[in-house]
């Protein structure tokens, strides 16, 4: 009996550093602080990014990258269309010399 009395004090004491340790600490003032929700008053609820000049801006130089893209685009079509009809007028020269189409 008075070996498991022993063993049970030595539990006891062991168990009773785990506990303590198992506990929340004490909460810092400071770290509570930092973390609480503070509404802006005055200058520091006022937004200082200018959203509305940066979104024009940004849709600006996207429609003038459209524009660009498009205009080079009708340029290569055009250039395109100029080679075709220089090929079909070769074409028809080369039939009205020969009066049959070349192989």
């Amino acid at each position: 009996m008075r070996s498991v009395t022993k063993w049970l004090c030595a539990l006891v004491l062991c168990a009773l550093p785990a506990v303590a340790l198992a506990q929340n600490p004490p909460p810092d003032p400071a770290a509570g602080r930092s973390m609480e929700f503070r509404p802006g008053l005055g200058e520091e609820s006022q937004e200082r990014v200018p959203g509305g000049r940066l979104v024009a801006i940004a849709y600006g130089v996207t429609l003038l990258a459209l524009g660009g893209y498009v205009a080079f685009l009708a340029r290569r079509a055009a250039k395109l269309d100029e080679s075709l009809q220089r090929l079909e007028d070769d074409l028809a020269r080369r039939r009205g010399d020969d009066g049959e189409a070349a192989p």
